[in-house]
């Protein structure tokens, strides 16, 4: 196993610390803040002229041969390589291709495909999981980065030479994809390409939802119950790019959705503590955190959620629920309190509050997958197997089924 060194401070500390390690020629995960964006291209330059890795700053996850770094979730060991710029996105796609396992998942920080990084660690990432006996295929997620970062992303993915799937999430088209590279909208189909590639299997053969007529079945049961006006969705992440999925998934059904992180500037919302309209709000911003990762702390969306509730146009709230070492050690038991208490609210008002989830873990994780699915379940919380599909049968519930068709074609 490839020599890592862990830098957790944050703030100038950790620049100078990570320096000494990278010229020591260790490879280094840093998962402190704090650095500036000078300091983030210095050292990932020194590590790009060693021909070692940096990953992050604020490097969310990170997994190498098995061994979780940050927030991460036990999957096995398998050929599919991962690298990507958000935490959670990376722990998405890491969970939906368990079943065939992962070799590594980098995580370069969320300012690595800025215009000024120029993805350095992405490319020095590619180089490492290239030379990787172990990695057969490559998954790079990512916001979408601007037009000249993602061309440089994608040459360096032709060098490497390996099948290679691309999620730029929220960039539609996107750039033109050179031939060997697998575009993807979604965590989602990034994932089913991955899997379809280590099982010599078509991507519409993989699956990780319901059959579509039970998925209607469901979202039935629950917008009849609904009164007059109830119309709006609401979505609480705790991730950015969980969030930015979701939104990816909505617009295609729904029209505009605002944020706090829109796809289009003009979908900001005004003040990120109140939503209007179809909304999704990332609770990882800095605006809304309160010291600790969303993922730690549930108590800022278990509040939100009680708010929306007393909104008496909100019709569904989704919710991604992560598990994984570092996680909360049970997210399910806190979300399932303020669900019960939100629900309240909207019955005394004469309506109904659909709340649906996605669950990011595997059985192997401490939380128990199995069990953080039942408590849920149990309070009346539609589950799905991925962020994306959950965001799906939200938009089919908060539209009364108009979007039925738009989901089948």
């Amino acid at each position: 196993m490839a020599e890592f060194t862990v830098i957790s401070v944050s703030g100038p500390p950790a620049a100078r610390d990570a320096m000494r390690e990278l010229r020591a020629g260790k490879h280094v995960v840093l998962l402190g803040g704090g650095v500036s964006l000078e300091e983030e291209i210095e050292l990932k330059r020194a590590a790009a002229e060693r021909e070692i890795l940096l990953l992050g700053p604020e490097c969310g996850t990170a997994i190498i041969e098995g061994k979780g770094y940050g927030f991460a979730n036990a999957v096995r060991l398998g050929p599919v390589g991962i690298i990507g710029t958000v935490g959670t996105g990376i722990q998405e796609v890491s969970c939906l291709v368990d079943k065939v396992g992962v070799s590594h998942a980098l995580g370069v920080g969320r300012q690595d495909l800025s215009q000024k990084v120029d993805g350095l660690g992405t490319v020095s990432a590619l180089k490492f999981l290239g030379e990787d006996e172990a990695t057969k295929i490559i998954v790079v997620i990512a916001l979408a980065p601007p037009t000249s970062v993602a061309q440089r992303v994608l040459k360096a993915i032709q060098a490497v030479e390996k099948p290679a799937i691309v999620c730029f999430l929220g960039a539609g088209r996107g750039p033109k994809f050179p031939k060997g590279v697998i575009p993807a909208q979604t965590l989602e189909d990034a994932a089913a390409h991955a899997v379809a590639l280590v099982e010599k299997r078509k991507p519409h053969e993989v699956t990780f939802t319901l059959s579509p007529e039970d998925v209607r079945k469901i979202a039935e049961q629950e917008h009849r119950r609904f009164s007059y006006g109830q119309k709006y969705l609401r979505g609480l992440y705790s991730g950015g790019m969980l969030c930015a999925e979701a939104m990816v998934v909505m617009q295609e059904l729904i029209g505009d959705v605002r944020s706090n992180v829109p796809l289009k500037p003009r979908l900001r919302l005004p003040d990120p503590h109140s939503s209007r309209g179809h909304a999704c709000v990332d609770f990882s911003a800095a605006e809304l955190t309160r010291g600790q990762h969303p993922v730690v702390d549930l108590g800022p969306r278990c509040e939100r959620m009680s708010k929306e509730a007393r909104d008496w146009e909100t019709a569904v709230v989704v919710l991604d629920v992560v598990l994984g070492e570092g996680a909360h050690p049970d997210p399910a038991g806190e979300i399932v309190e303020a669900g019960e208490g939100a629900k309240r609210i909207t019955d005394r008002g004469g309506g109904c509050l659909s709340i649906v989830a996605s669950i990011t873990g595997t059985l192997r994780d401490p939380q128990g997958l199995v069990t953080q699915r039942e408590k849920l379940e149990k309070a009346g919380v539609l589950v799905m197997p991925s962020n994306a599909q959950a965001a799906r049968i939200a938009a089919l519930i908060a539209t009364k089924g108009r979007v039925w068709k738009k989901l089948k074609s």
